[in-house]
């Protein structure tokens, strides 16, 4: 054991942020003289980190349900279902959790041994924090590997026994936590085939706990040089190494991970890299970082079923429809959270119309209709900006033009100011209404929807002003489809 100090003592205990901490402290110091219950995992990782410690797990060696059974009965905390067949017990309150998990083995160093990493098979004796020396139980030099950061295994069976730590090995990577031992990245190979035993919703969690971190290109790049990535996502295989147009510089799979790449600097760098006075709150949603890493990593996925080569040009017809099916397939076999299913979806599919209709916009022929519909089929902007300029800076063959992201911020900034128009227009009364059209000749059908919106487009040009306008020009323009 190593003692630490009384100065130690007292920062546990101040970055132990849990509600209602002195209340806690107080019931769990009813059971300090207990030699069997020791604080371990992420508390204490955490602690000799300097971090805020959010979650607190014990080990406990016997009568585990007496003591959760009283800690909830004192504790305004709810019990959460865990695995009382394992000896896993909980209690949660506002995003704390204090977990009971009974010792794997008959001491506290078997029960460390069976941990993932040797920074979370450190251990502290509950009975320090209240009496006595403050002592740090590190029988696998977890300590040291922290401080130098370094990720390392306690060894190839522990990742045997549950393969989703191999994920997790990866989540404290993109967590900068360090980096992923050698040895650690062999056993992760080896063994990444059992990720397809874990529940997928588990999956789906550390995928999100990655992608919302910063170093998520990172992350699944190492992901990708030890054939974990192939595993989770294996639509991507077909796209290695596959070649692309000269607009490009790198094959299919390599621009897609450099567009995930770009996709993290953009977030981080809005102002910089779309021009924006101030950053929008989506930007700080979950959902909306996950769908556009997702989006911008698998912009591309269908190209690897659509390939096509002649010899004027490489092909790849209906690629973003074919990688939106692939896509929505994946995010069901994952069970990623319908949001985020559709939203990447949307991104996937529609992330090539803002590259076709960029040249009609730069030639002023674009029309309000079309840039309604593109708002139609995706409707938050943001995202879709981010994807498409992702995919641009991703792209840096010898065919493509010098100034064309700003081209794509200008055109975007357009569509932006557009959308805003259109808000305006459709919260306020219409020129027009069906009624109206009734009342000049009109039967009711089918195109009815087709004149009320191109008045609305013609309102938002700024062409029509009035009802009386509104009305001239239907007249005019659709004179033909008047009963006899």
């Amino acid at each position: 054991m190593v003692e630490l100090s009384e100065k130690d003592k007292a920062l546990f205990i101040e970055l132990l942020t849990f509600p209602e901490k002195d209340r806690l402290l107080s019931q769990l110091r009813k059971f300090s003289h207990r030699e069997d219950l020791f604080i371990v995992g992420g508390a204490v990782r955490d602690f000799l980190l300097g971090k805020r410690i959010t979650d607190l797990d014990i080990a406990v060696k016997y009568d585990i349900y007496a003591l959760y059974q009283y800690l909830a009965e004192v504790l305004s905390f709810s019990p959460v279902p865990l695995s009382e067949e394992f000896g896993i017990y909980r209690l949660a309150k506002g995003g704390y959790t204090l977990d009971l998990t009974l010792y794997r083995g008959e001491t506290i160093e078997e029960d460390l041994r069976e941990r993932d990493f040797t920074f979370n098979a450190m251990a502290i004796p509950l009975e320090g924090l209240f009496e006595g020396p403050f002592y740090l139980y590190d029988p696998f030099y977890g300590y040291s590997d922290l401080q130098k950061g370094i990720i390392r295994a306690l060894g190839e069976e522990n990742i045997k026994k549950d393969p989703l730590r191999i994920l997790r090995g990866y989540r404290f990577y993109a967590l900068n936590y360090g980096y992923l031992e050698e040895k650690t990245r062999v056993y992760f190979q080896n063994q990444a085939q059992k990720l397809l035993l874990i529940a997928p919703e588990r999956l789906s969690m550390e995928l999100k706990y990655i992608l919302i971190s910063d170093k998520a290109y990172l992350a699944f790049k190492a992901m990708d040089e030890d054939r974990v990535l192939e595993i989770l996502f294996p639509e991507i295989i077909p796209a290695k190494g596959l070649p692309q147009p000269s607009f490009h510089h790198l094959d299919v799979f390599a621009h897609s991970l450099e567009a995930l790449k770009w996709a993290e600097i953009i977030l981080k760098e809005p102002k910089k890299y779309l021009g924006l006075n101030e950053i929008p709150e989506i930007f700080n949603e979950e959902d909306f970082v996950i769908a556009v890493k997702l989006g911008s990593f698998l912009h591309d996925l269908g190209k690897g079923y659509t390939y096509g080569e002649s010899e004027e040009r490489i092909t790849f017809y209906g690629h973003e429809s074919k990688g939106a099916e692939l896509w929505i397939a994946r995010a069901k076999a994952l069970r990623f959270k319908n949001e985020i299913a559709d939203w990447v979806f949307s991104l996937i599919k529609n992330h090539m119309r803002p590259c076709h209709l960029l040249k009609e916009w730069e030639n002023k022929t674009l029309s309000a209709r079309a840039k309604r519909n593109l708002l139609k089929a995706h409707s938050e902007l943001f995202s879709l900006w981010i994807v498409a300029m992702a995919d641009s800076l991703a792209s840096r063959g010898p065919d493509k033009e010098k100034d064309y992201e700003e081209k794509l911020k200008a055109f975007f900034k357009d569509l932006l100011s557009f959308q805003q128009d259109l808000e305006r227009v459709e919260k306020r009364e219409r020129l027009i209404t069906g009624k109206d059209l009734i009342a000049i000749g009109f039967k009711p059908g089918p195109l009815f929807k087709e004149i009320l919106e191109e008045v609305e487009i013609k309102a938002i040009e700024g062409v029509l002003k009035t009802k009386n306008e509104a009305i001239s020009y239907v007249l005019e323009r659709y004179r033909k489809e008047l009963p006899k």
